[in-house]
């Protein structure tokens, strides 16, 4: 019988840390005590990992805890965004020190679900058994957010009177046809989502008295991200490339890998790395440099950038497509 695999990546962060709640806990459970010190010192992340998490686990299944797991399942850990994490020598470490402990432990019911892109220095550690792969790219979020939607108007129509009184005069709202049309119109993003979900339950007011069936063929027509958009491209606005990563993202014909942007640009990949890895709530960076597009996560924010009162500062005019064409 083969052991499930331990630890699963998705192709967010910062390096690995237990909070001082976590070691309060421990500490109570001998296993801070006399090394309570050398614990905390930020050069002994991997001994913390050791004590702090991986033998008070044994401890517990020894416990009595392993039953429990045999009818509710394994224990999960998610570490989310080990790729921003700026500490490569250190995240090879926690990757091998794991990989370890899990070969040492096969059938310990404990996982650990990274999500991450794959980059070249985690790359070669991970082609292992006990390592499942997974690409997000793979599995289209049109469904969850279809998902998500219903179960938000469920809950809305349960408070809501005019809903209520609505659907029972009408029958099912929103309709499977307005549901269709709405996941067809989000394209993918779960902030566009909420956005529109909150845009159309809102309360009425003096000023607007409309109800949310009023709304919601409006939603057809509003992006509501101009917000998001700006405050998420300040975050990478003062690199040197920003602009010209930018520009070139929104302009191409046919999206390009994150490596044959950077050679388009005649720059070093790191650098159009470091530019994206800010902007994944609104740019769909691919788990590796080289496989994988580069893509906006909807529609409208290349209408954002190229409309200059919306975007100001981050504006990309329609003629920098001549430079693109002279490199």
């Amino acid at each position: 019988m083969q052991p499930t695999p331990h630890v699963e990546i998705l192709s967010g962060a910062h390096g690995f840390r237990i909070d001082q709640q976590t070691i309060n806990f421990i500490a109570g459970n001998q296993y801070l005590s006399k090394d309570e010190k050398v614990l905390r010192a930020p050069a002994w992340k991997l001994t913390q990992l050791e004590r702090l998490v991986y033998e008070p686990f044994q401890a517990a299944i020894r416990g009595g805890l392993f039953l429990k797991t045999l009818f509710k399942g394994a224990f999960l850990i998610v570490i989310d965004s080990l790729d921003e994490c700026e500490d490569k020598q250190g995240v090879e470490s926690f990757i091998n020190h794991t990989l370890g402990f899990f070969k040492k432990h096969p059938y310990i019911p404990l996982r650990i679900l990274i999500a991450s892109r794959v980059e070249r220095h985690i790359r070669a550690l991970l082609k292992t058994d006990g390592v499942l792969s997974g690409n997000l790219d793979d599995n289209p979020s049109d469904d969850d957010i279809e998902r998500f939607l219903q179960a938000s108007f469920q809950m809305a129509a349960k408070r809501d009177l005019i809903i209520q009184a609505y659907i029972q005069a009408h029958g099912d709202w929103p309709t499977h046809s307005d549901m269709v049309n709405l996941t067809g119109h989000i394209g993918g993003s779960f902030v566009l989502a909420s956005t529109i979900f909150k845009f159309t339950i809102q309360p009425a007011t003096e000023d607007d008295l409309s109800t949310p069936m009023d709304r919601l063929p409006l939603t057809l027509q509003m992006n509501g991200l101009d917000g998001q958009y700006a405050q998420t491209l300040a975050r990478s606005h003062h690199y040197l490339h920003f602009g010209d990563i930018i520009s070139t993202i929104v302009l191409l014909r046919d999206p390009l890998p994150v490596v044959s942007i950077a050679d388009l640009l005649g720059i070093e990949a790191f650098k159009d790395i470091q530019v994206l890895l800010n902007l994944q709530a609104i740019i769909h960076v691919p788990g590796t440099d080289e496989e994988g597009d580069v893509t906006l996560c909807h529609t409208s924010l290349r209408d954002f950038l190229t409309t200059e009162s919306q975007s100001g500062p981050f504006f990309v005019p329609h003629p920098y497509h001549l430079t693109l064409s002279f490199h």
